[in-house]
């Protein structure tokens, strides 16, 4: 099966750590989705239908799910989505601050 993802172009810091996470559980990718293509929904399922590919997807996700379509949660949560916040150096905003803290507290918990 290929993976029905999105091009390298859209995000590549999550597409390179994806990508290696996927084939170090022995998935053969396929070749990667153009530069500047965006995958809506129906064309991901219409690809998964096919039976020759399976796309990734997030918990809860609205999409109505062909009847030969399976959706399933990954066990141990393998892929983890690492993002930063940036603001400026002068930055003299205690309330930001407290919210970076805070989610840096409930990540090392």
């Amino acid at each position: 099966m290929q993976w029905v993802g999105f091009p390298r172009s859209g995000s590549p810091a999550w597409y390179d750590e994806l990508t290696v996470i996927l084939r170090g559980h022995g998935l053969n990718l396929g070749p990667e989705a153009p530069q500047g293509q965006a995958l809506i929904a129906d064309v991901k399922l219409a690809a998964v239908a096919s039976g020759q590919a399976f796309t990734l997807a997030p918990p809860g996700w609205q999409q109505p799910l062909p009847d030969h379509v399976t959706w399933s949660p990954l066990v141990g949560h393998p892929l983890v989505r690492r993002t930063w916040a940036v603001w400026p150096a002068d930055s003299r905003r205690r309330d930001l601050g407290r919210f970076i803290a805070t989610l840096d507290r409930s990540v090392s918990s």
